[in-house]
């Protein structure tokens, strides 16, 4: 739920470089539809003090929204990124291009080499690349795209169709499995 009453509200938050929401996970508020014209419109501001977090919180949602298939908010992440195409800051409008590949992802099917898979996983997952594995998963149908670090995200994209689904697996889960093939 979008944590601001009103547009006034936002905007007090915005322009004040000290006023926080809540000390932790604070970006994770801002993921709401509603407030998509907000942010845009934050990030797109030289003026605002946080324009560079809204922008940060946009990718990071819109993302979100993409690769986990949030379907009921496809009309208000486009809406957002038609918004930011208009924009005169740059970065917007970077962000709105970013948004229409996101959008590719689901309706372009295709076969996906490893350039392609390394640019989707880059994407949808947090990447840059660097942080990132990607490998033929066993059965050789799919990429297999997963985020280093301690809680993986795995993303599998069907290399003929470019279809793609993520799975979360927790550190537990992980050695689950280990137990499973000794």
């Amino acid at each position: 739920m979008w944590p601001f009453a009103d547009d006034r509200a936002f905007w007090v938050w915005a322009l004040d470089p000290d006023a926080v929401l809540m000390e932790q996970d604070e970006d994770l508020l801002l993921h709401d539809p509603a407030g998509l014209p907000f942010l845009v419109s934050a990030a797109e501001n030289a003026d605002c003090p946080k324009q560079s977090y809204c922008a940060a919180v946009l990718h990071d949602y819109s993302r979100r929204i993409v690769g986990w298939q949030r379907a009921q908010d496809y009309a208000a992440l486009r809406a957002a990124a038609a918004q930011a195409s208009a924009s005169r800051d740059m970065r917007m409008r970077w962000w709105s291009d970013y948004v229409t590949r996101l959008f590719s992802y689901l309706s372009d099917a295709r076969p996906v080499n490893r350039t392609e898979a390394e640019q989707m996983a880059t994407d949808l997952l947090t990447g840059p690349a660097d942080r990132l594995v990607i490998q033929i998963a066993p059965g050789e149908k799919h990429w297999q795209c997963a985020e280093s670090g301690r809680y993986s995200t795995y993303l599998y994209i069907e290399r003929k169709t470019g279809e793609f689904r993520m799975v979360r697996a927790s550190p537990l889960f992980r050695q689950e499995l280990r137990k499973l093939h000794r």
